[in-house]
């Protein structure tokens, strides 16, 4: 976010970029305190403290309280694969390999990850805990220690900005714990979920703005946050960009003229600091630009409706409001606002209409959300109306974007707008700190404790290394299981001592299974489907088929039925495929009805 006023010293760290009313910079803290409670460091610390207790004792309580389960939202695909990447980028690197390309997965041919974000800036920071605990423990960790880390990040940008230590706490709980935020962490998203870079690279610029940080030291130290956020995951690196240059736009329409070239500078330093970036990025950038990028399947806009309406589980209740929650796109979701939030924002929007920042950040709100609604307008699950800018969304750059993911950014404009709001002096400050403390209810409210399983996905034939006694080293394997990618889930457990066929690692590249097709198929098995089956063993040198006994699909009896015969092993059933040599002439026999 681009500051656009002169401040009054450039030479105090603490100072706030001066508004029409400005903001005094205070403590925050008590004047009777000790000192050392007012230093931002102290504060900084104190605000990940408690972030960290609230939502560790509440929403991630079970995922802490079960590091080693594999257990959080198995119906989904990506958890898993999350998992998978922890362990994948270790394993690359030590085995020399290229990270951005993987036999392990779609064996024997493999698949490239170019774009497919397997986040591994927190990959690789995760390592030793990685290599210690395990990929499900150090997933579950690092997944749950997110969202405090992200509202944090946000807490020293609004600090930065007012000074003060409440009304700033409370603008990082708006961002860190939005329904952005905490709808990611439910599906366990990594590259989602870490949002903190956006609100470090603006208090950066905001530093710079005010003159305690100088040029070199700004280019270097932005460059390195662009590009760790271009490799967390590339669609927000680009959001990131364009909105930078509206935001700049935005600035230079709003500020006073004497302002302005100072704008210019901030642009050029920006300039310098992309540079930088670029160049860490270079080799990811060369590769996935020779790469065919996915290719998005459904509308991914924000619903209008979403931004009033909590999810059908916090309705209080009431059937109208039920009914009204169930109806925007599951893609929508997060980006609920709450009706007190919207208050806040536009009460300061109006209250301080004359404040050039205030003006700023209410205009650059305005903007996300518009672009955030993609190329249509959907209210409650119905397209209204094809928007004015929908050619944008069809450029080669925005085509595979989800629009909807803009909201991070509506989400760090809110935070701020609330810790100014909270910030100001006012006739009827308790009027004012209650609309914020609504604003921060309504938020809990609509924080659900994240869904985790009563107990682990990764049966005791891969977490007790029984593996080794029943399969090769290398060998390729099919894992049918009706947990969500529950082969990558294995093969990352196992340390990558099996290959497997299939995996999910995009929705825009996969079809909607973890299985093969060949494999999948068989839930409606025909004549022709099992001739494709035992072509694809053969062709693709499937040693064996591993069934989760705990989570079988319906459709299983199919494997005795084209002759494969199974060992149970614990939780596991094993098929030895033998080159589907004894299914060799089902492809003609009439098949019982699955």
């Amino acid at each position: 976010m681009t500051a656009i006023s002169q401040p009054e010293n450039r030479r105090r760290a603490e100072a706030p970029a001066r508004l029409a009313d400005p903001v005094r910079p205070q403590a925050g803290l008590a004047g009777t305190r000790p000192d050392r409670l007012r230093s931002p460091a102290v504060q900084g610390l104190i605000a990940l403290a408690l972030y960290l207790l609230v939502w560790l004792t509440t929403s991630a309580r079970l995922q802490v309280q079960h590091l080693n389960w594999a257990a959080l939202d198995q119906k989904s695909q990506d958890p898993n694969f999350y998992v998978w990447g922890l362990r994948w980028w270790p394993y690359a690197i030590a085995h020399g390999l290229n990270p951005l390309y993987s036999n392990q997965i779609y064996a024997p041919a493999g698949h490239s990850l170019a774009w497919v974000t397997t986040a591994p800036p927190v990959a690789l920071l995760a390592i030793p805990l990685t290599l210690l605990a395990g990929p499900v423990v150090a997933f579950n960790l690092v997944s749950a220690i997110a969202l405090p880390v992200s509202a944090w990040a946000a807490f020293v940008l609004c600090r930065r900005l007012t000074g003060k230590f409440w009304a700033s706490l409370a603008g990082g709980a708006v961002f860190g714990f939005s329904a952005y935020e905490v709808n990611h962490a439910a599906a366990g998203q990594l590259n989602l979920t870490y949002a903190l870079l956006i609100p470090i690279l603006a208090y950066l610029a905001l530093a710079w703005w005010q003159g305690s940080l100088g040029s070199p030291a700004f280019v270097i130290l932005a460059g390195l946050v662009m590009a760790v956020q271009f490799y967390l995951f590339l669609e927000t690196f680009a959001d990131l960009t364009a909105l930078l240059v509206i935001s700049l736009a935005v600035g230079f329409a709003l500020a006073a003229p004497a302002i302005r070239p100072q704008l210019v500078r901030l642009a050029s330093v920006l300039v310098l600091a992309y540079a930088v970036a670029l160049a860490a990025a270079l080799p990811y950038l060369a590769y996935i630009l020779n790469a065919k990028p996915p290719k998005l399947k459904a509308a991914t806009g924000l619903d209008l409706a979403s931004l009033l309406l909590p999810r059908p589980q916090r309705t209080f209740g009431i059937y109208w409001l039920m009914d009204a929650a169930s109806g925007p796109a599951r893609s929508s979701e997060a980006g609920y606002i709450g009706l007190p939030l919207l208050v806040l924002a536009i009460l300061l929007a109006v209250t301080y209409r004359h404040d050039r920042l205030v003006r700023f950040v209410t205009c650059m709100l305005a903007v996300v959300i518009l672009a955030a609604l993609g190329p249509s307008l959907y209210w409650d699950g119905r397209r209204v109306a094809r928007l004015p800018w929908a050619k944008l969304w069809h450029l080669p750059i925005l085509r595979n974007a989800y629009p909807s993911r803009l909201m991070l950014f509506a989400f760090l404009a809110l935070a701020v707008a609330t810790a100014l709001w909270l910030a100001r002096p006012a006739k009827r400050p308790r009027a004012r700190w209650a609309l914020g403390v609504l604003v921060l209810a309504f938020i809990a409210l609509d924080t659900p404790t994240l869904s985790v399983d009563s107990h682990t996905n990764v049966p005791e034939f891969i977490s007790a290394g029984q593996y080794r006694r029943y399969l090769e080293p290398g060998e390729i394997v099919v894992v049918v299981s009706e947990v969500g990618n529950a082969g990558m889930l294995w093969q990352a457990q196992s340390g990558f001592y099996i290959r497997i066929a299939g995996g999910f690692i995009n929705a825009g590249l996969n079809h909607k299974t973890d299985l093969p097709l060949p494999v999948q198929d068989l839930a409606a098995a025909t004549p022709a489907y099992v001739a494709h089956f035992e072509r694809f063993v053969r062709a693709e040198r499937v040693g064996a088929i591993l069934l989760d006994a705990a989570h079988q699909p319906p459709w299983i009896r199919i494997f005795g039925q084209v002759g494969l015969v199974g060992h149970r092993v614990g939780n596991v059933i094993i098929y030895p495929t033998d080159g589907c040599h004894r299914c060799r002439d089902l492809a003609s026999h009439r098949l019982r009805t699955v």
